[in-house]
């Protein structure tokens, strides 16, 4: 284990522990080792000081992979709750749109801008899965609501102005 609680110092030592799951999960064919593995690279991680949104978002991945989806969410639940990041947000809303759960988009959505209500391209991305789910009532409220915020960052677009 790195002696300094600096993330730079962690990096390395990370992949390694990535590398001993992935070693477990695929090689040795073993999924309650893999399991362990992972909760022992998480449970040394000092979270209230920084964390690895991949070991996260990895760990969550094999359970889907072991058709496990409510330990899956259990992961991403305790990820969020221990150290909500954007990089944890943005995956566990990937997550489940890639299982086509769309309620459960909406409320991490909601869970993501209560977090980071400046953040314009999740409020624009909330936007666009209600239009493409249809709701073109819910999308107007939240570009409402977006527009209604007291500060947004400032997102990489352009805007012609003749």
């Amino acid at each position: 284990m790195p002696p300094i609680q600096e993330k730079r110092h962690w990096k390395r030592y990370i992949y390694l522990w990535i590398n001993y799951a992935l070693y477990e999960e695929l090689e040795v064919k073993d999924p309650e080792r893999t399991r362990q593995v992972y909760q022992a690279c998480l449970d040394l991680i000092p979270h209230k000081k920084f964390t690895f949104a991949k070991i996260w978002l990895l760990y969550a991945q094999f359970e889907i992979r072991q058709k496990n989806l409510q330990g899956a969410r259990k992961v991403m639940g305790t990820a969020i709750g221990k150290c909500p990041k954007n990089k944890l947000l943005k995956g566990y809303i990937e997550l489940e749109l890639q299982l086509r759960e769309f309620d459960r988009c909406r409320k991490l959505y909601e869970k993501y801008l209560e977090f980071s209500p400046e953040n314009c391209t999740t409020w624009i991305k909330f936007a666009e899965l209600e239009t493409i789910l249809g709701d073109m009532e819910r999308a107007r409220g939240i570009f409402e609501l977006a527009i209604g915020q007291p500060r947004l960052d400032m997102p990489e677009v352009s805007i012609d102005e003749d």
